[in-house]
């Protein structure tokens, strides 16, 4: 099938945004549920967690690749669809990261002893919950468009500048959870597995900053 601007229209592409940050949202509980249940020694669970993680990601992966295939058939300004492409492939990095990080734990098997265990846990929890914010200034540049403001009064730069403090703190937890690893009697090479594993989690956080501030840069240049 051949696509054009009239089998996709703006607000079918519009649609697909939403679905796609369903399902990124989607994958990062589950990569959640994954972690606890790995931390758990509860490895069959982990194992089926890690795959609806997943056979999630790969749906994301599949409605990114629409929403390309819409953008190159001429779908929104030429100005936007750069912008509209970089974003959804940012967003995309999230759930692949999340993907990622499961991954390792169920290829790689990290020893963490249970002490250690409850830092990964809080910030792999305070990441998943960065994303909300994430979805609201999604949905809202979905519904409103680019025309509402980069002032210090609007819902973007609220929703960003919380994203920015969020991800902030799991700097500064990161940071402290790392001290514990390495202050730890622990052989290196545990520590340095732990703390590769600490590394990929924390890139989530990353990337959900990424995207926040591609939303900005795509207002401020008011590519609509």
């Amino acid at each position: 099938m051949l696509f054009s601007k009239k089998t996709c229209p703006a607000d079918s592409v519009k649609t697909m945004l939403d679905d796609h940050v369903e399902l990124v949202e989607m994958v990062l509980f589950k990569a959640l549920e994954t972690l606890e249940h790995y931390l758990n020694n509860d490895i069959e669970a982990a194992k089926a967690h890690a795959r609806r993680v997943d056979s999630l990601e790969s749906e994301a992966d599949a409605v990114r690749r629409r929403i390309g295939i819409c953008l190159l058939a001429g779908t929104f300004l030429p100005i936007l669809r750069k912008d509209f492409f970089q974003l959804v492939g940012s967003l995309d990095d999230v759930a692949n990261t999340a993907e990622d990080f499961c991954d390792f734990c169920l290829s790689q098997r990290p020893e963490i002893p249970e002490y250690l265990r409850d830092g990964f846990l809080e910030i792999t929890s305070a990441t998943v919950e960065m994303f909300p914010n994430l979805k609201e200034a999604l949905q809202t540049l979905n519904s409103k468009g680019f025309d509402w403001g980069v002032d210090e009064s609007s819902p973007l730069h609220k929703i960003a500048k919380q994203i920015g403090i969020d991800e902030s703190n799991i700097d500064d937890l990161k940071w402290k959870l790392t001290r514990k690893i390495f202050k730890s009697d622990l052989p290196l090479a545990n520590r340095m597995h732990m703390q590769a594993l600490l590394t990929d989690i924390c890139r989530v956080s990353d990337l959900i900053e990424d995207v926040s501030d591609r939303i900005e840069i795509m207002i401020a240049r008011g590519a609509i």
